[in-house]
């Protein structure tokens, strides 16, 4: 029988964030811990291949321990007590291990870019609002979890900005006991330091709702807009309960208007150093056509159009198409024709007439499977692959690895502080 609490040695951190150790031969998987140290860990599922616990003491700690700086350190994955510099070591050998092993690239074709600064880098920030009583405060889901969170206090992955406003709206939901807003989100723009609020209210926000804001927020913050989404029927319903939409953003020289529910990068510095390496490879392909798959509001096509002749973009989000065909307008690109569907519905159709650039950037769950067989049918002179999981990269490049060489992968630190790992693969076709 196994005992409620567990005393580990701590292996190894495996991706993504798991710290590894057993107990009695059997693999066990906790929550916190560095390699070497000696922890108290509490189980909390018994499954057939594996033991996962909760680390609830660090017994002999490691020399490389520091303090973390924010209080909830833990729902980001626990990595803020290792120094940022064995980090970008972690994840580098994360990153190798995973790719040689499971899809055989070479090592030497395989770097890591740290992050030049690891600390307040996120544009985007959201947050739960939990009430003890007459009290509110922000919070972020506990991992694994959709009913507990952990409050969260000062978040030092965000701007000193973006606390300042997220604090001061804390405390106007609670003495005004707003208890319709379910979640606060927040977005900042590097580039001009404009902010957009985004309320989730769980109910139509009531008459007066939002003046307690709009008297509230001194000026310092550079609130552009409040937005406010709840649910309807089987979606949600979107409005602007003040000023405007979006805020703007300059990446690469080219302007982007962001809006509440965009996807775009969450840290900037970094997304410019992506959008640089890919022009750099864009070189040794032809000038003729890029495809920007999963193009979202065009952070790639966009910044890429003045290399091609013709660039094809496709996304399927509405609020995604209306900001693309805004960047789009505002930039003066005439060479960008939008497909407007799922990725999958349109490459056959994009890839048979001849590409010289892919582009792919897609969710968490990797390329769809149809995606895959038309870039391997119709393959890109240039495939340029931008992962935010390197576990689905894993899987996707096994299968298009038959039609494409590497030419390189480049991990980016895109999230310091954290587990996460965002890849850039860059292939040529065979």
């Amino acid at each position: 029988m196994i005992p409620s609490v567990l005393r580990l040695t701590i292996e190894k951190i495996v991706y993504p964030g798991e710290r590894l150790a057993h107990w009695e031969g059997r693999t066990v998987f906790s929550d916190e811990g560095l390699p070497g140290e000696i922890v108290e860990a509490v189980v909390v599922k018994d499954a057939k291949s594996h033991i996962e616990a909760r680390t609830v003491r660090i017994v002999e700690p490691s020399p490389l321990r520091i303090e973390p700086r924010c209080g909830h350190f833990r729902a980001c994955g626990a990595y803020q007590v290792l120094p940022y510099i064995e980090q970008v070591s972690l994840k580098s050998a994360q990153l190798r291990e995973m790719l040689a092993e499971t899809a055989g690239i070479e090592p030497g074709k395989i770097s890591f870019a740290a992050a030049p600064e690891p600390w307040h880098y996120r544009n985007r920030v959201r947050f739960r609002v939990v009430w003890t009583g007459r009290t509110a405060a922000l919070a972020y889901r506990a991992p694994g979890s959709e009913t507990s969170f952990v409050e969260t206090g000062t978040c030092h992955l965000v701007s000193a900005g973006m606390s300042g406003l997220l604090e001061a709206c804390r405390a106007i939901i609670e003495s005004a006991g707003i208890r319709t807003i379910v979640e606060v989100e927040a977005r900042e723009s590097r580039a001009t330091g404009e902010r957009l609020l985004c309320f989730h209210r769980k109910s139509p926000a009531r008459p007066g709702d939002v003046d307690p804001f709009l008297t509230g927020l001194p000026p310092r913050f550079n609130l552009k807009g409040i937005v406010a989404s709840r649910p309807a029927g089987r979606g949600v319903q979107t409005s602007v309960e003040w000023g405007r939409e979006h805020i703007e953003e300059t990446i690469g020289g080219r302007t982007f208007r962001i809006g509440a529910a965009s996807f775009f990068q969450v840290n900037p510095v970094m997304l410019e150093k992506v959008q640089d390496e890919i022009r750099g490879f864009a070189a040794i392909a032809g000038t003729g056509r890029l495809a920007d798959l999963y193009c979202g509001i065009g952070t790639f096509g966009i910044a890429l159009a003045d290399r091609f002749r013709e660039v094809a973009g496709v996304e399927s989000g509405p609020e995604n198409i209306a900001f693309l065909k805004a960047n789009l307008e505002a930039n003066k690109i005439g060479n960008f024709r939008i497909h407007e569907g799922r990725s999958e519905e349109w490459t056959d159709l994009i890839l048979e007439k001849g590409v010289d650039l892919a582009v792919v950037d897609p969710p968490r769950k990797g390329l769809e499977p149809a995606v895959v067989r038309s870039l391997s049918a119709h393959p890109a002179a240039a495939l340029a692959y931008l992962s935010c999981n390197p576990a689905t990269l894993v899987r996707d490049l096994r299968r298009l690895l038959d039609g494409y060489r590497v030419f390189s992968i480049r991990g980016y630190d895109f999230f310091p502080q954290t587990p996460h790992i965002e890849t850039l693969a860059c292939l040529v076709k065979r």
